[in-house]
């Protein structure tokens, strides 16, 4: 088995939303390692000003969000940074690449793998509106994706109580993934080891912090 946690970064919250970076990770859920990360951002085609503070292009809700991107300096940065350039020139360039990663860790795990983000409406509803645009057929089944919130609640879990060890910003596609997994791991949502490592947390012996 093995899992790959999906993080994006976007422009709405809506299904339609525009993608500005995915990120995705897999990890060994018997050993909490890491084995492979996917991180790319995403063109978008808008053009606009994230010093301007008027975004009237916009619908709301993508007003709303570049509001809440630009409102703190350090998230004002980051989106800086997503936004500065691309590797490449159309949105779908990446989103097959994003595929053809899938496939490839696919591939390693025999099929059997789990497909985690965060929320039932956010992530994979955005990333499935992105790939009927370009008729890009989804790399997993429905019945392989999973919640992070669902799994790290039932297992009582506090929101908040993993530390935040990554070398860069939060925020960042690939960053959030790689938080996530670990988050699942420690909190013994993803296999036998980790069902160890839950019990122990249960017990007060593991407090949720990476260490």
């Amino acid at each position: 088995m093995v899992d790959i946690i999906i993080d994006i970064e976007t422009l709405g919250t809506k299904p339609h939303s525009p993608v500005i970076e995915i990120g995705a990770c897999a990890i060994n859920n018997r050993t909490g390692e890491i084995t492979a990360n996917f991180s790319r951002r995403v063109p978008t085609g808008i053009l606009f000003d994230i010093d301007a503070g008027n975004f009237g292009f916009a619908d709301d809700d993508t007003q709303d969000t570049i509001l809440w991107w630009t409102c703190d300096p350090v998230r004002k940065e980051t989106l800086r940074k997503i936004m500065s350039r691309s590797a490449c020139i159309h949105e779908h360039c990446p989103l097959y690449e994003f595929v053809d990663w899938m496939i490839a860790q696919n591939v390693k795990a025999d099929g059997n793998i789990r497909v985690w983000s965060n929320g039932p409406q956010f992530d994979l509803v955005i990333l499935q509106s992105a790939f009927d645009r370009y008729g890009i057929k989804r790399p997993w089944i429905c019945t392989q994706e999973r919640c992070v919130r669902t799994a790290l609640e039932q297992a009582g879990y506090e929101k908040g109580s993993t530390s935040w060890i990554e070398r860069g910003p939060r925020h960042r596609a690939l960053n959030d993934a790689r938080h996530e997994a670990r988050k699942l791991y420690y909190a013994g949502a993803l296999g036998e080891v980790s069902a160890i490592i839950k019990r122990l947390h249960q017990r007060g012996v593991v407090k949720g912090e990476v260490r």
